[in-house]
């Protein structure tokens, strides 16, 4: 064998070994490599398994085991591992959040259910949560609402529920506020639809005025509706301010054309009513100084003295004034004062009576409410000399005199208190002079039926 020869079989050795020699090397590698890969599978499983048994509490809502089984975690873990931890249970939790909360917004779950999963995450307080997925969701919520695709409770509650959790901060406070600002819209049209059923279509108008546009469905309702208000109001506040100035109440037949004018200010007839109305409460209006006045003109009473409590009243289409009347704080008399003439009433009936003779004459208020007038001494005296005159029964003198004065001509055994008893109030009794040795005739006259009554020795007859 030459040296050529010995020279390649060494170097096929050589190479027969170096190969064998990589191949044990790359086999030791391989090895190295599948160790590595299965430690790190291995502790990836940990980390998801783990993360998956926390997701299965949380989804049960069971808050406090849900914040023990993150502790106990949280314990064998490294910093590492528990950092890969908290990605993947927040990955997963965040999915959940965003599940539960279309569940709850679609009736697949209930509010409490829902309120317990949030409490739950919020307990979690190192779990990541994805801000930005939820706003997005709150946003929709929103238009939710907006289309009527879900209720303002349901779309409220579920902004209030997530606003709790951590890192949400005043993040939904634009979501919530447009929500509020659409249901305070949706509640104005509510109760403009009210208001225009019964009638009060001023106020109806109003509030459809401030249904909002960007409520586009409702704010169409409004307009139409406002449309149709306006078309209704004219004849109903026509009528009623008619029935308000004939009671007398011309402030609110002025308010029912005030209604009118914005949308029917170049209309004749309104125009004409308002004038009339005007003047009408200009002439027939009385403040509580006007009426004062009067009672100190009429009674010669110092009217720095007097005070009163007053109230307008129709009486027969006419206005009056009653009002009680003080001196010194002390109820001295009522009164009803014609708005129109300014005569003054005084009450008088067979229960009370004021005792006095300023005025021109007496009223009384009947079982049925009613106001009923008695008349003046001067039209008593006037009705008994025409009954006189009628039955040619010759006389001198008539003369209205007060009870106490007339009872000294009466020739009964009973006096005039003893014979017309607790209705002696209602009474004007005249003293009817016969003339010279014909002595004296006593009558009375109902205040308020006018009827005439002699007082003889026989007692009392009607004349």
């Amino acid at each position: 064998m030459n040296f050529r020869d010995l020279f390649e079989k060494t170097v096929d050795f050589i190479d027969e070994k170096r190969k064998s020699i990589v191949a044990v090397s790359l086999s030791a590698l391989g090895i190295l490599v599948l160790i590595i890969v299965f430690f790190l599978s291995s502790n990836e499983f940990s980390v998801g398994n783990e993360a998956n048994e926390l997701l299965k509490i949380v989804e049960k809502r069971q808050y406090s085991i849900a914040v023990d089984y993150y502790a106990s975690v949280d314990k064998k873990f490294s910093d590492s591992k528990m950092e890969r931890f908290n990605k993947s249970i927040s990955k997963k939790i965040n999915k959940l959040l965003l599940n539960s909360g279309d569940k709850y917004l679609d009736g697949d779950i209930s509010q409490e259910s829902f309120i317990g999963l949030i409490n739950t995450v919020k307990s979690l307080d190192k779990i990541n949560i994805n801000v930005d997925d939820l706003i997005t969701q709150a946003n929709r919520v929103g238009e939710m609402y907006k289309e009527e695709n879900i209720t303002y409770n349901v779309a409220i509650s579920y902004i209030n529920t997530i606003s709790i959790l951590n890192g949400i901060g005043g993040n939904l406070d634009v979501y919530k506020q447009n929500v509020e600002t659409i249901k305070e819209s949706r509640d104005v049209y509510d109760s403009a639809v009210k208001d225009q059923k019964v009638y009060k279509y001023y106020d109806a108008i109003e509030k459809y005025n401030k249904v909002l546009k960007e409520d586009e469905k409702y704010y169409n309702l409004a307009q139409n509706a406002k449309k149709q208000c306006v078309e209704e109001m004219y004849d109903y506040y026509i009528s009623k301010a008619e029935e308000a100035n004939t009671s007398g109440d011309y402030e609110k037949a002025l308010q029912y054309i005030d209604y009118l004018k914005e949308d029917y200010s170049d209309d004749e007839k309104v125009q004409s009513l308002e004038k009339k109305y005007k003047k009408n409460l200009s002439l027939y209006t009385l403040t509580s100084d006007d009426i004062i006045n009067i009672i100190s003109k009429k009674s010669g009473k110092e009217k720095a003295n007097l005070s009163i409590n007053s109230l307008p009243q129709m009486v027969k289409n006419d206005k009056y004034y009653y009002a009680e009347v003080y001196e010194y704080d002390k109820l001295i008399n009522e009164v009803l004062i014609s708005a129109k003439t300014k005569d003054l009433y005084s009450y008088k009936d067979g229960k009370k009576d004021y005792k006095v003779d300023y005025g021109e004459g007496y009223f009384r208020i009947l079982e049925d409410g009613s106001y009923q007038f008695g008349i003046t001494k001067y039209k008593a005296k006037f009705v008994l000399t025409n009954t006189l005159d009628e039955k040619e029964n010759k006389y001198k003198k008539v003369d209205i005199l007060d009870i106490e004065k007339a009872d000294k001509y009466v020739k009964s055994k009973k006096s005039l208190e003893e014979l017309f008893g607790k209705q002696k109030n209602i009474y004007y009794y005249a003293v009817v002079n016969k003339g010279l040795f014909r002595g004296k005739e006593v009558y009375a006259i109902n205040i308020y039926n006018e009827k005439i009554y002699s007082i003889s020795e026989k007692g009392l007859s009607e004349y």
